[in-house]
């Protein structure tokens, strides 16, 4: 079994490691690809921007002999005169988690974001600077929101969107970034007590409530500096329309199956269905698939041990003279050994002491007198 437990993780970090790989290359792809974006828009944005400056002083130097300007005639773009790109009306293009934050940094961020739909907002930015229009909409991925019909702009559509005798350019509602608007609420004045419209600058989450039994998360909303709470927009109920292939409240709550510890839930072959039997990642076996394995594992054992049995003569000689020594253990210095150790050692502090010696002399004196004490010629290997 820990040769398939050994399988199993490893097949999982080969997963892992392919879904990480996978991963890094999406998010690659996707970075130069909105850079790729985010480029042609601002070439776009310029060159437009070059052509009014250009069409401006061509109106004011002709005067009534300037060219009509409300032709249908494509720019180096693809566009219509005073049209920009859906792309540039919508805002479509993709952000980064921290350009998102950065959005809606002075509404509480993107994870409790204090703007909902029906807020009332004034734009900072843009040609509708000064406008306050309601919200319709939200888009949290790529954080701008919609304010209807109240700001539009003129955009041109593709070919295979433009039938018959349908303009090349409609107006579409443009939609604007949430750094680009900030809240209006009226607010009491604290020297008159009158209440009037306010631009709140910032906002702040509190009273953060995680409710488990629905998985939902509430907040209300804050003006920090005022320490003033913000009602959240009054919620519009959907409207539901009954139909006849809808199904019944009463068939819904109907409880077709009552669960008993007599019986399993589903049949076993069901099971197999559901849960891939022969799966590389599989960690939970059937009892019989289990003592199938440790008899095999057991098999292999008992034929590593057969080996034993065919040893050479001079083999089992070696094996024998392992144990022996293995009985023994390791040698221990006896009482005569250390007290000649210990003479030598104070022989070599005096002769260290005078002077007389040198190291290398020392220490070729040394193992002669060693020798010598044990009984042994110098040069050769003492007796074990």
């Amino acid at each position: 079994m820990d040769k398939i437990l050994r399988r199993v993780r490893m097949a999982e970090r080969q997963v892992a490691r392919r879904a990480k790989r996978q991963t890094k290359e999406q998010d690659t792809n996707e970075k130069w690809h909105r850079i790729r974006e985010v480029t042609r828009l601002r070439r776009e944005a310029a060159t437009d921007l070059n052509v009014s400056i250009k069409t401006r002083h061509e109106d004011r130097n002709l005067g009534p002999i300037a060219p009509r300007r409300d032709v249908s005639k494509l720019s180096k773009h693809g566009n219509y005169w005073g049209a920009i790109s859906t792309e540039r009306a919508l805002l479509q293009t993709k952000l980064t988690e921290d350009q998102k934050q950065a959005r809606a940094a002075w509404a509480g961020g993107v994870k409790y974001l204090c703007i909902r739909p029906g807020d009332r907002v004034a734009v900072l930015e843009g040609p509708y600077k000064g406008r306050i229009a309601k919200i319709e909409a939200i888009k949290e991925e790529t954080m701008v929101v919609d304010l209807g019909s109240d700001l539009t702009a003129n955009a041109s559509l593709p070919e295979f969107m433009v039938t018959g005798e349908q303009l090349p350019v409609e107006q579409v509602a443009s939609s604007v970034p949430i750094s680009a608007i900030r809240l209006v609420h009226p607010i009491a004045d604290p020297k008159t007590g009158l209440y009037r419209d306010v631009i709140i600058r910032e906002l702040k989450p509190i009273e953060i409530d995680h409710d488990r039994p629905t998985r939902t998360t509430t907040w209300e909303r804050l003006v920090p500096g005022l320490n003033v709470k913000i009602p959240w927009p009054p919620k519009t109920e959907p409207v539901y329309q009954d139909h006849d292939v809808d199904t019944l409240r009463i068939d819904v709550e109907e409880r077709t199956f009552v669960p008993t510890l007599l019986r399993p839930p589903m049949p076993e072959a069901v099971i197999d269905e559901l849960r891939n039997k022969y799966s590389k990642f599989r960690t939970r076996h059937t009892e019989e698939y289990v003592a199938k394995i440790e008899q095999q594992e057991a098999e292999k054992k008992a034929r590593k041990k057969s080996v034993d049995s065919m040893l050479l003569p001079l083999q089992q000689y070696n094996r024998k003279l392992r144990e022996i020594r293995r009985e023994k253990g390791q040698p221990v210095l006896t009482d005569e050994m250390l007290e000649k150790i210990g003479a030598v050692i104070a022989r070599n502090k005096e002769r260290r002491a005078s002077g007389l010696v040198d190291e290398k002399i020392e220490k070729a004196v040394e193992q002669l007198s060693i020798a010598e004490d044990d009984g042994v010629a110098p040069g050769s290997q003492p007796k074990v």
